[in-house]
């Protein structure tokens, strides 16, 4: 007697049998955390590095002007992420245009020769807001 398997048991048999795709097997990054292969490829680190590289094309007075942005200077914890708005003059365009190319800020309204500047998502990790102070600063009303 021959026995053959039907379709459905060729599938489930391959299944088993298959190897994960190459691009999901971790690799380690040159810092030695682990990647996904086909992030490695794409962007040659992992995106611990890739944000460690951001900040590092940022200036001490950048932070100052994103903590401000969201409210972080002030005292009390609990009001961080009160706001989300900058209005820069020309003495802050370069420190706002580098957050802006780093991607923790991007540009709102223009008035005038002024212009608007909110924060990003990342740029709300960036300044130490949590959780909720991140919804806060992003509009999220619960």
């Amino acid at each position: 007697m021959h026995y053959t398997l039907n379709q459905v048991d060729r599938h489930h048999q391959t299944n088993l049998t298959e190897s994960p795709a190459p691009s999901l097997i971790p690799k380690r990054c040159a810092c030695g955390k682990a990647a996904f292969a086909k992030q490695l490829a794409q962007h040659g680190k992992c995106t611990a590095c890739q944000l460690a590289d951001r900040i590092a094309t940022l200036q001490p007075d950048d932070l100052h002007i994103l903590k401000w942005m969201l409210g972080v200077a002030q005292s009390h914890r609990a009001q961080w992420g009160c706001r989300n708005h900058y209005l820069a003059n020309r003495r802050d365009l370069d420190s706002l245009q580098r957050l802006e190319a780093a991607g923790f800020v991007r540009a709102g309204e223009q008035i005038l020769q002024l212009r608007y500047f909110h924060a990003t998502a990342a740029g709300c990790k960036l300044a130490g807001l949590n959780n909720a102070a991140l919804r806060r600063a992003m509009g999220d009303r619960p």
